[in-house]
């Protein structure tokens, strides 16, 4: 947003959203606010302020975005504050990049102020007492900080003549405001001055010398005047009352990329793709959409680079790790040399030697052979060392040849890739391209789940607890006497079972460790055996027990049928 078209842009937003009542209002991204302004007499209009990095944007549309499901705290807080509060005002100074939108609530008038700058853009609320309420971006290491409850106050080289506790009109545009200390604001200085000053200057470069010596100025407008050599002045004091005073109705897009906005007549560079437009606001909604795309793309191009700098790196790498094994395998004849000298020449090595001078008995050279040994082995273990690195090295030169071809047609391949990145302009060329450097690997089929074993129900068992240490289990039935045995019992728990009858397993189960059985204990658990048999009530049975460790079963019998030994008895009367 430059100050001509912040001029320009001022004078439409008036003629669209005066009197309107502010109706709704939602964020569509971080750095987006979207209001809808409500008057019976026109169509809704929605103003979309969008915060851009390096490229704020304001403009008027009549679509409306999709909001985020959640409000951030600066859409919550207008949302308390201006709803449906009517705009009675709408400022910009001249030269200045700012514009301040005057809502009017039976509390106050509120102001919410656009700081269209484009290093450091701000949506800022200020209250009826002049003092912040809420901004889109708090944190501003560059200009100034910007902190709710602390009174407002313009960036500094910004006018604030128009900043005013209840909204008074702005003052005669004739009239002068004090120069900023650093620079004189250009829209407030005539024709006459202006070349007085120039010439005093010494008729320096028109563009240069204004982006130098003045704010308010910006690349198009100073290339623009200074397009007229001596009549730039002149042309300066009929454009500036044609922006203050007609609607001004020239708007070239140019889509780029970058997409640019021009507002100055101008020709084109040849084969420039440029599209008119008769308002700002239009323009800037079609500059906005290209915008996000482009930046959109830049965001894919910047993925895709990184991509490829850390496929380069890692070719790299491999490719030094290769350098080494390369020149490990062509040592292999002087590693193989080394060992058959060591196994030769044995019994004249030392141990925990790191070097070694040998008679040459292999090849017969004149001149001893002096190589290094690891002090930590024996000479054996050396001389067998080097007989491995021989045999590997001589295996693996080819391999290694064959990788570094390999990895040296990958890197000229990603350099390439680099080089043509600035040629890709569209997200479908970057897809191809990203496909065609890191192409997917194929899904591997996914693995049939496992069956899962269908669970056997746990059989119903006879259960007597015995103080709080111990439990007393009995089957009833062949598989619960095998549940019982095998599966409830621990190693060291008493087995119980009626001698030459059919009857239950019944355990002494122990439910603390190093729990002491006592005889009564053994007598229940023999007579729970007892009744739970094929005995006759009255008769006399002997049952017999034992570690459970001693219970096995009998291979090939019938379920419940088991063998014990160490046993010992008991005579239990049923």
């Amino acid at each position: 947003m430059t100050p001509s078209l912040v001029q320009i842009l001022s004078r439409e937003l008036r003629e669209l959203l005066l009197s309107s009542r502010l109706s709704h209002m939602s964020q569509s991204s971080a750095d987006i606010v979207d209001l809808s302004f409500y008057h019976p007499d026109r169509p809704l209009r929605h103003l979309t302020i969008a915060l851009l990095p390096m490229k704020p944007l304001l403009f008027v549309s009549s679509e409306k975005r999709q909001a985020l499901s959640h409000p951030p705290n600066f859409c919550r807080s207008l949302r308390k504050h201006l709803e449906y509060a009517q705009l009675t005002e709408i400022r910009a100074g001249l030269g200045e990049r700012m514009v301040h939108f005057i809502l009017k609530k039976p509390e106050g008038l509120f102001q919410l102020v656009f700081e269209g700058i484009p290093k450091y853009p701000n949506l800022i609320l200020v209250g009826p007492d002049t003092h912040i309420i809420s901004a889109l971006r708090y944190k501003n290491e560059v200009e100034r900080p910007v902190l709710p409850q602390s009174p407002y106050g313009p960036p500094p080289n910004h006018s604030s003549r128009f900043f005013q506790k209840e909204g008074g009109a702005p003052p005669p545009e004739g009239e002068k405001k004090e120069a900023s200390p650093e620079k004189p604001n250009l829209w407030d200085w005539g024709a006459k001055e202006l070349q007085a000053l120039w010439e005093k200057a010494g008729r320096p470069p028109l563009a240069a010398w204004l982006k130098n010596n003045f704010r308010g100025t910006d690349p198009e407008l100073d290339a623009y005047l200074e397009s007229f050599g001596g009549q730039a002045f002149q042309e300066w004091e009929r454009t500036k009352a044609e922006i203050a005073g007609h609607p001004w109705g020239h708007f070239v897009l140019q889509p780029g990329p970058p997409p640019s906005l021009r507002i100055f007549p101008g020709h084109p560079a040849p084969g420039v793709e440029t599209r008119t437009f008769p308002t700002a606001c239009r323009a800037l909604e079609d500059l906005f959409r290209l915008e996000n795309r482009h930046r959109d793309l830049l965001t894919v191009k910047t993925r895709l680079e990184s991509e490829i700098s850390r496929a380069l790196k890692h070719e790299k790498r491999i490719l030094e790790k290769l350098k080494k094994d390369r020149s490990e395998a062509e040592h292999s004849d002087q590693y193989q040399w080394w060992g058959e000298l060591l196994m030769a020449q044995l019994h004249k090595v030392k141990l925990h030697t790191s070097e070694v001078s040998l008679e040459d008995v292999v090849r017969g050279t004149p001149a001893p052979v002096r190589f290094p040994l690891d002090p930590g082995i024996t000479p054996l273990q050396n001389a067998q060392r080097f007989f491995k690195k021989a045999q590997k090295g001589s295996r693996g030169l080819a391999l290694v040849e064959k990788r570094e071809k390999e990895i040296q047609e990958r890197l000229n391949q990603l350099k390439s890739a680099q080089r043509s990145l600035p040629a890709l302009q569209s997200p479908d060329e970057i897809k191809k391209a990203f496909l065609d450097l890191f192409p997917r690997k194929k899904a591997e089929p996914p693995k049939p789940p496992k069956a899962r074993e269908p669970k056997t129900p746990t059989p119903n068992i006879t259960r007597v607890k015995v103080g709080k240490q111990f439990e007393i289990c009995a089957g009833t039935s062949a598989a619960a006497n095998e549940y019982v045995t095998f599966q409830l019992a621990q190693p060291e728990d008493l087995w119980f079972h009626v001698r030459d009858l059919p009857g239950a397993h019944v355990i002494l189960r122990r439910l603390q460790r190093n729990s002491e059985v006592t005889e009564e204990m053994i007598r229940q658990a023999a007579g729970l055996a007892a009744t739970q048999s094929k005995a006759k009530p009255g008769t006399k049975v002997t049952v017999s027990y034992t570690e459970k460790k001693n219970v096995k079963k009998i291979p090939g019998a019938p379920m419940g049928m088991v063998s014990m030994t160490k046993e010992k008895s008991l005579l239990v009367e049923v």
